[in-house]
């Protein structure tokens, strides 16, 4: 497991990871014929995500990206979800999960109240995205995941730093809202990486083994159980998240089963 002592920010915790499990699964995805993405399925090593983040990080770092900016990311469950925030983490840049289902008037509150400095969303994301834009005086720029290499704008205020402390945020989740407006919660690389290995050390029933575990997880990444507590728990350990584009009753066991999970995430709603 990663000593998260040694290695106390998202970043340096990511690539010694890398380092160490290499080639085993980090990030798989169960085929769909009948979304957009990954219609056969996908396996991401240790290794291949470390290139896919390396590539990222350049591209942040290279426009000005950094300790004190903040960037949303409307890329619902899609692995450059995790990909793009482990980037960002790891040149210090706040990632803020925003959730598909929000409506304009909740997604303008969001992008105001957090004051993004960059939004990285989906061609199917855009006019709900412009819709929110148009209600709020915040006018965060804005980038296609699929034109992010070449179309990534410049970061319009200066980074404090590229060099991330445990102590700097790295996740705001946003809650539901359900008693008034949601709040913003703010999380530490030491928050969410000390979240991970406390769930891969809780003893019991709950037993995470090094390099054998594949947990199956299709709750939202917008949501602190899919992308901090068991990402990172898989993570540190070695181990794969297995990640759907969400909850779905016919294909959920069809899902376990085809990607050989030996570790289910629920709510009770679910069941």
């Amino acid at each position: 497991m990663i000593d998260i002592t040694q290695h106390p920010t998202i970043g340096a915790a990511f690539f010694e990871a890398a380092a160490k499990f290499g080639d085993s699964t980090l990030l798989a995805v169960p085929a769909n014929g009948a979304r957009s993405y990954a219609k056969h399925g996908l396996e991401l090593s240790y290794n291949e995500a470390a290139n896919q983040v390396r590539q990222l990080m350049r591209c942040y770092a290279a426009q000005g990206y950094g300790v004190g900016h903040r960037v949303g990311l409307a890329l619902e469950n899609r692995p450059e979800h995790i990909l793009h925030k482990l980037a960002l983490n790891a040149v210090g840049a706040c990632c803020v999960p925003i959730n598909p289902d929000y409506r304009a008037a909740e997604l303008s509150y969001l992008i105001e109240h957090a004051k993004l400095d960059l939004i990285v969303l989906l061609t199917s994301n855009r006019v709900g995205i412009e819709s929110a834009l148009g209600q709020t005086n915040w006018q965060a720029p804005t980038v296609l995941l699929e034109a992010f290499i070449s179309e990534l704008p410049l970061a319009a205020t200066a980074a404090t730093s590229v060099r991330p402390k445990q102590h700097t945020a790295a996740s705001i989740l946003y809650t539901s809202g359900t008693t008034g407006k949601p709040k913003g919660c703010v999380l530490s690389h030491r928050y969410e990486l000390a979240a991970g290995a406390w769930y891969a050390n809780m003893a019991g029933m709950i037993d995470i083994r090094q390099g054998q575990e594949r947990l199956y997880n299709p709750l939202p990444l917008f949501h602190v159980n899919a992308s901090i507590l068991s990402f990172f728990c898989m993570m540190l350990t070695g181990n794969c998240q297995i990640q759907t584009d969400r909850f779905t009753p016919n294909r959920w066991w069809d899902e376990v089963c085809q990607s050989r999970a030996t570790i289910v995430h629920y709510l009770g709603i679910i069941i």
